[in-house]
């Protein structure tokens, strides 16, 4: 056998043109050269195109190399044409189809906005605040829990116990969520505490009092100087971390957003092709539901 087959070995034609699409594995073909091709060799009359001896070459192959590999490549290919019917060829000559079909007809061509019509805005739209929105905040909080029947007795109670705690916690500087109810629990004996690491939001999204506290506060690290009323108990509420607010421009936003559109998008597209083909989709409920137990 001639020089060792490299595992990126092309295939010894041009690219072929994109096959109309079928229902089942496809008929073979030969490669479509490109017009300036030049057939160097025959292999039982199949012919190797000197774009597969280029190809090699560019490789690291030697021009001799290169060409052995291509008529090698080309002669392995007749051998294989007895697994043509083979389950497993089969299916990922499917699985090679769909992904050239995915990536020449819809990654390669849906790259600006424009293409996807009023679909742009709709996607956009659902993930704009992603990337442009206004400064968001994390936190970290320990509750003194107030039932939603207490006396006013109790919520007094309460009150006083976080603002003992919001004192404790007056001095510290860069705490992290899991410091605080180890700090906080000791001093609240055998009323239990609620804690919570709350990821960021904006001040729109959170409790009112929780927010006016957790925005106020000046520092990463710290916590409000009091303790704050929300519809659960008194918190006593720290500033954790920070997204700041952004305002990117339009071309900023088309460009952050782009994967986010064609993953939202890529279902319609599909629809698409079912409609062009005409292709008619029926479910088999009772053998769908055989799979539930697999």
């Amino acid at each position: 056998m001639r020089a060792a087959l490299v595992l990126a070995l092309a295939a010894c034609g041009s690219r072929p043109s994109p096959a109309p699409p079928v229902i089942g594995p496809p008929a073979a073909f030969e490669p479509t050269p490109a017009p300036d091709d030049v057939v160097v060799a025959q292999v039982n009359g199949h012919p190797v195109y000197g774009a597969c001896v280029q190809g090699q070459a560019a490789r690291g192959a030697d021009r001799k190399a290169a060409l052995d590999q291509c008529i090698d490549f080309e002669l392995m290919a007749q051998a294989a044409q007895r697994f043509a019917t083979n389950p497993d060829v089969i299916e990922a000559t499917h699985t090679a189809m769909v992904s050239e079909l995915v990536a020449s007809d819809y990654e390669d061509a849906y790259t600006e906005p424009a293409q996807f019509g009023g679909n742009w805005q709709m996607f956009v739209g659902r993930n704009l605040f992603h990337v442009r929105h206004e400064e968001y905040r994390a936190s970290s909080y320990v509750r003194v829990v107030v039932p939603d029947k207490a006396t006013p007795a109790e919520d007094a109670a309460a009150h006083a116990l976080a603002d003992k705690l919001a004192a404790r916690f007056a001095d510290e500087r860069g705490l992290v969520g899991p410091e605080m109810l180890a700090i906080a629990q000791p001093l609240a004996g055998n009323i239990k505490l609620a804690h919570e690491d709350v990821e960021p939001y904006r001040v729109g999204a959170l409790d009112p009092g929780y927010a006016k506290a957790l925005f106020a506060i000046p520092e990463i690290g710290r916590t409000a100087p009091d303790a704050v009323r929300t519809k659960w108990g008194w918190d006593v509420v720290a500033y954790t971390g920070d997204v700041p607010a952004a305002d990117p421009s339009d071309a900023e936003v088309a460009s952050a957003l782009m994967p986010d559109v064609k993953r939202g998008f890529f279902t319609l597209w599909v629809e698409r092709i079912r409609k062009q083909l005409g292709i008619h989709v029926e479910l088999v409920p009772d053998n769908i539901a055989k799979l539930e137990g697999r």
